[in-house]
């Protein structure tokens, strides 16, 4: 009966064939691999990790896989009124703030175990910060311990063995500094391992509390602090919204949070820019912890972001190196066209899409009109909510959805109704990647049973089986982000773009969303390329009266030559 019954839900399982939409060679044995998994699922195998998870500390490890959440306006101290103070106390006062909010909640819970293979999140009590001071170049001068006392007893801040800890932990992170962050992460911990060994010699105990202590320095949130410079309200608003140099403010251990805190002149407000990493951590619980920070600390007044230029939308991009290779850009984009004409398909086509336009589907369809995304299959991450089972303590679920826009681009004349078909079918696989059901969940279930190793051999054996089903380009929205900056796999080869909160005011009275493009140079010029001409493209689906009648005709703008798109590829210095 028992093997009837498995046999029976068997048939039930997802067909791993709708994962591809163009057939490779490699497919045919990768889809027998899968079967073979679930069919080991069905006798009982099980594993303690879930799918994303394991994708994560697998292929997210690098330093550009880290995302960043930015927090505008906050008050760093509760007395306000009072004269600001100087700039040493003003660092200590916020570290100090900071470090009693990490206590209080149970958001910065992780921190990463480094493997040559494989990076492993575990879970840690303490909420330790350090506040760390670092010179021109992002070397560490000094760090500053702001310990969690509250669990187990720890050296006194005066103790010689503390300071003995603090000093090999900074020399360590400055000779390893400029390697990736893959390898930094194990020598590190390979270099200070072997530095307790020494120094304790046969004293078993001895190493034991050189270990103990590093690993508390290693595993703390990381603060750095900054002034912005300048007074005027115009180039304040310029200052603020720049990108930090995340090489320069690096996290020296091998915890899951990097906080760069930039103070206004007169230290009445601190901007709080998060770093964090993606093996141990996703962006919408982080975003909630951020906007529960927000509630609690107060804020100096409303963000409102630098004017848009419509007539010349790569006016002000900033591009940084973010290491390994990879660039990431940022720049502020009107989304009030696409919220107009999202109102207007919602209220003349819902039964055509079979629910609601979203502003993914119209930048999906958006950019794959251009001719660097048109074939390109692409991936959105999806907030599942918390997982059920006791086994993972509530943790939030992550899902993934993957689609290829052209592939409804089938009526030449009627682009209209191709977008209606995308859009339907990007609302069922939507609403499967929130129900944990589909073949896409199902593969991140059949994920989670497999060795590090095997990740690394099916990546060799099939990359192009592999691009099908994670796509080769990323997308991704946190709608309650003040700031969003994108985080980078090692799939998504044709980049990844990240979008905040479309709605934010600017100076100049109107609205708009911060977007941030990660990858090379060449991903972030045919990004810009592709957002730059969204407007007119999207406009195309609407005949003259549609246009009239969504009041769109404000989407139109001036074009860019091609010598304005390299010109924003030189790197912020």
């Amino acid at each position: 009966m028992e093997k009837k019954y498995k046999w029976k839900n068997l048939r039930k399982l997802p067909p791993m064939h709708r994962l591809f939409d163009r057939w490779v060679p490699e497919s045919l044995t990768m889809i027998g691999a899968l079967k073979f998994l679930q069919f080991l699922r069905l006798l009982g195998v099980r594993a303690t990790n879930n799918g994303w998870r394991k994708v994560t500390s697998i292929f997210l490890r690098g330093e550009s896989s880290k995302f960043t959440l930015g927090s505008f306006r906050l008050l760093p101290d509760a007395q306000a009124v009072m004269l600001p103070p100087g700039k040493g106390i003003a660092f200590t006062r916020l570290a100090a703030k900071l470090a009693a909010h990490l206590r209080s909640s149970n958001a910065i819970e992780y921190w990463v175990e480094p493997g040559k293979l494989a990076f492993v999140r575990r879970r840690y009590r303490h909420r330790d910060l350090m506040l760390a001071e670092v010179d021109k170049l992002g070397m560490i001068i000094k760090i500053t311990p702001f310990f969690d006392r509250s669990h187990r007893s720890l050296e006194q801040e005066a103790s010689p063995l503390l300071n003995e800890a603090l000093q090999i932990v900074v020399y360590c992170c400055n000779k390893l500094h400029a390697m990736p962050e893959t390898a930094r992460a194990v020598e590190l911990l390979k270099q200070l391992k072997n530095w307790a060994r020494s120094k304790s010699r046969f004293n078993y105990f001895g190493r034991r509390r050189r270990m103990w202590m590093v690993q508390r320095i290693l595993h703390s949130t990381v603060l750095f602090c900054d002034v912005l410079e300048s007074s005027d309200e115009a180039e304040l608003i310029r200052e603020r919204f720049t990108m930090p140099d995340f090489r320069k403010f690096r996290n020296p251990g091998l915890g899951m949070l990097s906080v760069v805190a930039r103070f206004t002149r007169d230290f009445r407000e601190v901007d709080l820019w998060c770093q964090f990493n993606h093996v141990a951590a996703d962006g919408m619980p982080m975003q909630e912890f951020l906007n529960k920070l927000k509630k609690e600390w107060g804020s100096a007044g409303e963000v409102r972001y630098p004017p848009v230029n419509s007539g010349n939308l790569l006016a002000g991009t900033q591009v940084r190196y973010a290491g390994e290779g990879h660039f990431r850009a940022l720049f502020f984009l009107d989304f009030q066209p696409l919220l107009i004409l999202r109102n207007y398909l919602n209220a003349h086509y819902r039964e055509a899409m079979n629910g609601s336009a979203m502003i993914a589907g119209l930048l999906m369809w958006g950019l794959t009109r251009h001719e660097a995304f048109a074939n390109r299959k692409i991936l959105l991450p999806v907030d599942g909510g918390e997982f059920t089972a006791e086994a993972h303590d509530g943790e939030r679920r992550l899902e993934l959805l993957m689609i290829r826009p052209r592939q409804f681009a089938r009526h030449g004349n009627n682009p209209l109704e191709d977008y209606c078909a995308f859009q339907k079918e990007l609302n069922l696989r939507f609403q499967q990647a929130r129900s944990g059901g589909g073949a896409v969940s199902e593969f991140l279930e059949l994920c989670s049973l497999l060795p590090p190793l095997f990740y690394h051999v099916a990546k060799r054996l099939w990359p192009r089986a592999l691009d099908e089903v994670l796509g080769t380009a990323g997308l991704s929205i946190l709608r309650d982000s003040e700031m969003f900056i994108s985080p980078l796999t090692e799939f998504q080869r044709g980049g990844f773009i990240a979008v905040g909160n479309i709605s934010m005011p600017t100076v100049d009275g109107g609205y708009a969303g911060a977007v941030s493009v990660a990858g090379s140079r060449d991903h972030i010029r045919q990004s810009l390329e592709a957002l730059r001409h969204l407007p007119e493209d999207l406009l195309r689906m609407l005949d003259e009266n549609m246009i009239a009648d969504a009041q769109a005709g404000m989407l139109t703008g001036k074009s860019n030559s091609e010598s304005d798109v390299d010109s924003v590829l030189k790197p912020v210095r």
